[in-house]
């Protein structure tokens, strides 16, 4: 136990371990999202990317999973169901307002918001 004491062991073994738990984490938390598309919402990483997106009068708007998580999308008068990785759903939207929806799986910690201007 004598050597553990010593600082520099002890500096070496905490950094190895927090190494060690960051490549881990890496692991589990995956890549980002893409940066989406004209129109369009990446999801990943627990986010909806852009969080907040302007849009014109009739413009169709698709969400895109990236991640390796379901999400979905859900408004008050609609959503798209279970969106496994690689999935797309799309909403047409025509009357100007702000739209505020969340994931159906993960409730308001994401969310996310279509403004019609």
């Amino acid at each position: 136990m004598k050597m553990l004491s010593n600082p520099t062991v002890r500096s070496l073994l905490v950094g190895a371990s927090l190494l060690a738990s960051s490549a881990a984490m890496a692991q589990i938390v995956g890549t980002p999202p893409p940066a989406p598309p004209p129109n369009g919402v990446s999801i990943g990483w627990m986010v909806f990317l852009p969080a907040s997106l302007t849009v014109a009068p009739g413009t169709t708007v698709t969400w895109t999973n990236w991640d390796d998580s379901n999400h979905g999308v859900k408004f008050p008068d609609q959503g798209s169901g279970r969106l496994d990785k690689g999935k797309t759903w799309s909403r047409t939207f025509t009357t100007p307002g702000q739209y505020d929806y969340i994931c159906q799986f993960h409730g308001s910690r994401m969310k996310g918001t279509i403004i019609v201007k």
